[in-house]
């Protein structure tokens, strides 16, 4: 399927592994925040691990990597994130349409090449209220839902739309036959409603899902749903959906539980019992679709990523065993969390130790299940649910992508965002190739270590559609990773990577390549710290809050350099606890520069402070050194660049310290453009005014 590229990739790695544990590093008390108490970490959680460790000793390791075998395709199965409102729900629409929410979505959207496209959320129909009945039957008013998509499609996001909530509490019982066809029609409304505003390709993307966690009943007040009741209820999403769909295929699924035993999961069992034997609530005949099966598994302290994996394997291997005609059904874990509890405090979801732990599991996943040989599971999605508003006094440590401050001690109270690691780490994996390469770390007695050891690596490559005429070019990608999950580490842990490629060279061009190396780490790309060293500010000044920022990361340890393959590249990395994420990037140059970034928008966070976002669906690459964010006071310019540092983000906040209280130094027209590793420049956007007077283009 290759041919033409025949290249020969080789890395050598020697790690040396010089581990002190003498003095343990120790993570924070857990907050649980429901019940207002802490709660001290249970030591005997802690299960046998078998993987390999790096106490005591020194290990040298070689790394080789050929695309002279394929390993597999790596769909990017990770983009995924997911949230939910605070009570009350039928108010639900004050959290997702806030400021807050909007610059947290805008921040999301911004992960280089689509590295999120979904937000799953809970709750989204009560965001729908009952305008009234015609003929027995409920009309809806869909307008605040209307309103929440809308700004999920204008930053590049789609939703994960579980089927939940309960508009104007009408529904109390679904074995009531009537309120049975109530919901069908409800579901008939939601796909003809969206459909007619975006059209089917958008919607065809979505993955439409049951309600979240059935054998747990939290349901809506007043909604008792039974275990026939909640198969009534899926017949009727199916159903529903299919009538409103037009003929477009939409993707339904379920049923988005943990899938325990039996005697606690008896909805998820159930319904898979229904699909596969059950009769249709509608036509009365055996066969029910599902489009994937969805569960939630997460991780477990200390071994977080390989708990994940061992319980997917379980839960999997009991579906098939108890119905073999599910086999061929997408698999769906939607709730991948290295932890339950996303409100609990715990450091280690502060800083670089999560992200790594994320890239982790990604490389497990595709490793131990995706590309193992024989694998016949069709695992189609990883999703984390992290895309939680934080709350004081946890800006860092809850499971969320990005700190919030509300600073309450000005004139007039806004909220801003920093960037954590675990969201920076996103924007790496989005550059990422489709096709996996052979990549083994060997020890010096030639013995390949495992795949859920601390160290390890997953590399790709990216083949263009097109060799010729456009900004897209021939890429290879490795990423390194080292994490321990959460288990203790002393501060002086190491490893010393000595890297060497060579080789290196598609046959079609290879003329003039370029090699970057972006690095996270504790040390360079560390806001929390940044945060802590000045004092834990509650209320951070702008300079505070620029000071972060410029650790928000990811760093760029190696700035674009002319990569000669006959020549090679060679370095010492040093990868420290709690944990690091490297990702080498190597492009051929393309025949064209980057194409237009579009998609400009501005938020006001608030006076003299802007969240200005773009679009790099157009641009065509991944191999972007940075963004050109410019500013003039007139449409006609001049143009001056307001980035304080590169960026391949798709965002940035403006804040000019000034002593005016106004928004002076914020008014005027904007452009971007986009910057690639030779320094080709894209053309700049169509610019646009701020405030919006109707004056801009």
């Amino acid at each position: 399927m290759y041919d033409g590229y025949l290249w020969f990739l080789s890395i050598v790695f020697v790690l040396l592994f010089n581990a002190k544990f003498s003095a343990p590093f120790s993570y924070s008390k857990l907050f649980d925040s429901e019940f207002g108490r802490y709660v001290p970490e249970n030591p005997n959680k802690i299960k046998t691990d078998t993987r390999l460790k790096y106490e005591k000793s020194t290990h040298a390791f070689t790394l080789d990597i050929s695309e002279i075998r394929n390993v597999s395709i790596l769909d990017h199965f990770w983009k995924s994130t997911g949230l939910c409102p605070p009570a009350p729900h039928q108010e639900a629409y004050k959290y997702f349409l806030s400021p807050d929410m909007r610059q947290n979505l805008a921040y999301i959207g911004s992960v280089p090449q689509g590295g999120i496209q979904q937000v799953r959320i809970h709750w989204l129909l009560d965001l729908v209220t009952v305008k009234g009945f015609q003929e027995g039957r409920p009309n809806y008013d869909f307008s605040k839902l209307d309103d929440l998509i809308q700004l999920l499609y204008d930053n590049g996001l789609q939703p994960g739309f579980e089927l939940m909530g309960n508009p104007s509490n009408i529904f109390t019982n679904f074995e009531n036959k009537t309120q049975v066809y109530w919901w069908r029609d409800l579901m008939q409304q939601l796909a003809e409603n969206y459909i007619a505003q975006y059209g089917g390709g958008y919607l065809s993307r979505w993955r439409f899902e049951t309600w979240n966690e059935p054998d747990h009943h939290d349901f809506d007040p007043g909604l008792n749903i039974t275990v026939q009741g909640f198969l009534n209820y899926y017949d009727a999403c199916s159903e529903g959906l299919r009538r409103g769909s037009g003929g477009i295929p939409l993707i339904f699924g379920g049923p988005g539980g943990s899938c325990r035993s039996t005697s606690f999961s008896k909805i998820c069992w159930a319904l898979l019992d229904h699909v596969e034997n059950g009769l249709n609530f509608f036509t009365g005949q055996k066969g029910n679709r599902i489009d994937f099966i969805s569960f939630h598994k997460k991780g477990n302290l200390p071994n977080n990523s390989a708990y994940i994996i061992q319980s997917e394997l379980g839960t999997v291997d009991a579906i098939w065993s108890k119905y073999p005609g599910l086999k061929h059904v997408p698999i769906v874990n939607d709730e991948g969390d290295p932890l339950v509890g996303w409100s609990r405090l715990y450091k280690w979801r502060a800083d670089v130790t999560y992200a790594s732990m994320v890239a982790k599991i990604v490389a497990q996943h595709q490793k131990m299940i995706l590309a193992k040989p024989g694998n016949k599971i069709n695992y189609s999605l990883l999703s984390n649910d992290n895309g939680f508003l934080s709350y004081f006094p946890a800006f860092f440590e809850q499971r969320t992508l990005l700190a919030r401050f509300q600073i309450n001690n000005t004139e007039v109270p806004y909220t801003t965002f920093v960037r954590k690691p675990v969201l920076s780490v996103m924007g790496l994996l989005g550059l990422l190739g489709e096709t996996q390469i052979e990549a083994n770390i060997v020890t010096v007695d030639g013995k390949v270590i495992e795949d859920d050891s601390d160290v390890g690596v997953l590399a790709t490559t990216h083949h263009p559609q097109a060799l010729n005429g456009t900004s897209d070019s021939w890429q290879a990608s490795v990423m390194i990773y080292f994490s321990r999950d959460t288990n203790p580490c002393g501060a002086n842990d190491t490893v010393s990577l000595n890297v060497n490629l060579t080789g290196l060279q598609p046959t079609h061009k290879g003329k003039d390549m370029r090699l970057v190396v972006y690095y996270l780490d504790g040390r360079r790309s560390n806001p929390y710290n940044v945060w802590l060293h000045q004092g834990r500010p509650v209320f951070p000044s702008i300079s505070q809050l620029t000071e972060m920022r410029l650790q928000e990361g990811p760093i760029v340890l190696q700035a674009p350099k002319v990569f000669l393959p006959e020549i090679g590249w060679d370095t010492t990395l040093e990868l420290t606890c709690p944990g690091v994420v490297v990702l080498i990037h190597i492009c051929d140059k393309p025949d064209s520069p980057p194409d237009q970034t579009n998609g400009l928008a501005i938020q006001n966070i608030t006076v003299d402070q802007v969240l200005i976002s773009w679009s790099d669906k157009c641009i065509n690459t991944r191999c972007i050194k940075t963004y050109e964010v410019e500013r003039s006071s007139t449409l006609e310019g001049p143009y001056t660049n307001i980035n304080l540092i590169d960026t391949i983000f798709t965002s940035i906040v403006f804040a000019p310290v000034s002593t005016k209280k106004d928004d002076t130094l914020v008014r005027g027209f904007y452009r971007v453009r986009a910057v690639d590793y030779w320094g080709q420049h894209g053309e700049y956007s169509l610019p646009l005014q701020y405030p919006d007077t109707g004056a801009s283009s």
